[in-house]
């Protein structure tokens, strides 16, 4: 039962490509890799810095409205009120941006 168990996990290794073998340091005298700079996808605006949670919910609420406008069925009448509230959400979100704006000045 071992060897069956064994040949099967070491043939699971040979199909799967996965090896044991560790990688060699670099050598010495070879050159250091230089630094990597973060995406710029990474990094947020600086108007995002005072209320990221809020950019955050917009950025949901949106994504939220697009995919309920691409829906086919109404869902009687639902899909527009859910439209319709997302809107005022959004509003409401705009409004407490500016008010942050002005609350840090």
């Amino acid at each position: 039962m071992n060897k069956v168990l064994m040949s099967l996990l070491f043939s699971g290794f040979i199909l799967t490509g996965t090896s044991f073998a560790q990688t060699p340091p670099p050598a010495a005298d070879a050159p250091a890799a230089a630094p990597v700079a973060a995406a710029p996808e990474t990094v947020k605006p600086a108007h995002h810095m005072h209320a990221p949670e809020i950019h955050k919910a917009l950025h949901k609420l949106r994504a939220a409205k697009q995919d309920l406008e691409k829906a086919s069925h109404d869902y009687g009448g639902h899909k527009a009120a859910a439209i319709t509230a997302i809107d005022q959400a959004i509003t409401e979100l705009q409004a407490a941006l500016e008010t942050a704006k002005t609350d840090t000045k």
